[in-house]
């Protein structure tokens, strides 16, 4: 059997997943070493993998900072906020 992420497992291996995994069985409360393995994933060695490239590089981080500043209220012409 073959799974969405392309991995090779036996049909025994499948049966066992589902046995106690929250997709297949509701009432399913799997031990957080058991959602490792059904999710098949592994810790992140290294941060940078989690950097994206999504800011457009015309657009200043600054002039978005502030619009969020405002849109929060904490304008720093007001001590108060």
């Amino acid at each position: 059997m073959e799974s969405a992420a392309g991995l090779i497992y036996s049909e025994e291996e499948a049966a066992m997943e589902r046995s106690n995994d929250p997709r297949h069985d509701f009432y399913a409360s799997p031990t957080v070493e058991e959602l490792i393995a059904q999710q098949r994933r592994e810790p992140i060695r290294d941060p940078r993998t989690l950097l994206g490239d999504f800011w457009p590089e015309d657009e200043p981080i600054e002039e978005f900072l502030a619009a969020l500043r405002r849109w929060r209220g904490h304008d720093k012409s007001d001590r108060a906020a």
